[in-house]
């Protein structure tokens, strides 16, 4: 078992031999509290590359005081940090299990060993209120941080800080006025907010971490400018879509989708733009099956929300109550399974070297000739590529069906088709948007749009039918009334055509 709290601190560099500053009367605080002193000892753990660290995660085992045990902590800030504590085991040698599962993406999937040990003596002063009540904590510390990598030094670094941490359950606003209130009593002793807020950070200083390196961005009004910034922002919301699915949470699948397809379309659409090794084949591989699953995910929940109710009230009003929670039965189910498919992905290798590609591509960019030159001469190759790629899948997505085959066959082919031609329109306009319409002709990009939007509708209705005709005829082989699934599949095949003639008539703007 675990627990999970917000930490909200502040820590202060205090001269080796300097005095505490007198803080009565400070954002609150009338009393104070001196602790004895006691002893800390911690070992914080990375992986080879430091991925944690890069990832401003912290993993440690602690002994003495009053948590002792595993820790992880995610910094929301330089002052706001999620604490997450697992119990002490007695193998110091070994990361439980437990940690090691809610770690798995910031470790990108690799294994952990000891990086850093701190010792630290802390006294602690309670800070009260009026009614003696604590605002918050006092930790004086004094400081030893050994590094445990071979090139480590011999002698340990040591320093002396202070933390200021407020009490559980203070409103962030409140914590931030008391800080400012501090600021300026430590200020009076030749003390400050520390350069570096975290004991890790400072521990580790000259290790040698290939995820702490990091390279110059690209020059301004280049291709690979614009590639690099709208990767960085991709990578951290599909950091954040991750943690939410992986946890159980309510992610947002449309916007996961979103996500996965930008990134799809910047490492496919423009990989001249990437280093031509392996490794990035294989992201661009993977980007494009994270596009897939969590497509049919975003239509899965679509499907929730816009299937068991017809176009139009008059339609509407015509089905009735037990077939409407039935087919939204049908369409949660859907939707669970979608899920669980994108969170099987994201536990697989593939997954991980996206994002080992996505970091080096945000953190150390090494931009080709090609993404060097302007955002116009690089528009003109993608648009070469793509545009006809986005018409050969439309125009399969569009085509004669093939009357040797089953009709449940063919209904197969259509969706998949139409769901090919969709995502290619969606990636192509994501990757027209990264560079804009400055460098691509505005009328192609329009085109592709209107293609993405059209087949966006023609894969919701084929999708929908699917649904509406395997639970119509279930319904029928247990003796239930059908008219309300003829209804729906009625008002959805009305969609489709006109989707379909939609789709022709874009092709042809393409």
């Amino acid at each position: 078992m675990s627990d999970t709290h917000l930490e909200i601190e502040r820590t202060y560099d205090l001269p080796e031999g300097g005095s505490l500053p007198d803080l009565i009367g400070a954002g609150g605080i009338l009393r104070t509290d001196h602790q004895e002193p006691f002893e800390l000892d911690a070992t914080y753990w990375d992986t080879e590359r430091y991925d944690l660290v890069a990832a401003r995660v912290t993993v440690r085992r602690r002994t003495g005081g009053p948590d002792a045990g595993w820790h992880i902590k995610r910094a929301a800030s330089d002052t706001v940090r999620h604490e997450q504590h697992f119990p002490l085991t007695d193998d110091a040698d070994t990361v439980p299990d437990e940690v090691l599962a809610v770690l798995f993406t910031e470790r990108r999937g690799r294994g952990l060993r000891p990086v850093v040990r701190i010792t630290t003596t802390r006294t602690v002063t309670r800070l009260l209120d009026e009614d003696g009540d604590q605002i918050a904590e006092l930790a004086d510390d004094q400081v030893a941080a050994q590094r445990l990598d071979d090139d480590a030094p011999e002698t340990p670094r040591t320093w002396r800080e202070v933390e200021v941490e407020t009490v559980e359950g203070v409103d962030q606003q409140v914590a931030h006025e008391l800080f400012a209130a501090l600021d300026g009593r430590f200020a009076a002793v030749g003390a400050g907010p520390a350069a570096v807020s975290s004991k890790l950070a400072r521990g580790l200083a000259g290790a040698p971490a290939p995820r702490l390196r990091s390279a110059d961005k690209p020059e301004k009004g280049t291709a690979a400018r614009a590639l690099v910034k709208r990767l960085r922002k991709l990578r951290s919301t599909l950091l954040d879509q991750e943690a939410l699915l992986r946890s159980g949470g309510q992610a947002d699948l449309r916007e996961t989708a979103a996500v996965a397809l930008g990134i799809a379309a910047v490492i496919g659409s423009y990989r001249p733009a990437f280093p031509p090794t392996d490794d990035v084949d294989r992201a661009a591989e993977a980007a494009e099956g994270l596009a897939a699953v969590t497509a049919r995910a975003a239509l899965a929940e679509y499907l929730v929300d816009g299937l068991p109710r017809a176009s139009s009230p008059a339609q509407d009003a015509l089905v009735d109550a037990m077939t409407r929670e039935r087919i939204l039965a049908a369409t949660r189910e859907r939707r669970a399974v979608a899920v669980r498919d994108v969170v099987a992905f994201l536990h697989g290798e593939p997954f991980l070297e996206l994002l080992d590609v996505l970091d080096d591509a945000v953190e150390r960019p090494e931009p080709t000739s090609w993404a060097l030159r302007s955002p116009k001469k690089v528009a003109q190759d993608v648009s070469a590529v793509e545009k006809p790629r986005v018409r050969e899948l439309v125009r399969d997505s569009v085509g004669d069906d093939d009357d040797s085959s089953a009709v449940l066959d063919r209904e197969a082919t259509a969706r998949e088709a139409t769901e090919q031609a969709w995502r290619a329109a969606t990636r192509a306009r994501m990757a027209m948007d990264v560079l804009g319409d400055d460098a691509f002709p505005h009328a192609l990009w329009k085109r592709i749009g209107d293609a993405a939007d059209v087949l966006t509708e023609r894969v919701r209705s084929l999708h929908a039918l699917d649904v509406l005709r395997v639970h119509s005829g279930i319904a029928e082989r247990g003796g239930e009334g059908t008219f309300g699934y003829g209804v729906l599949a009625g008002d959805r095949v009305r969609l489709a055509e006109e989707s379909y003639d939609e789709a022709v008539h874009a092709l042809n703007r393409v």
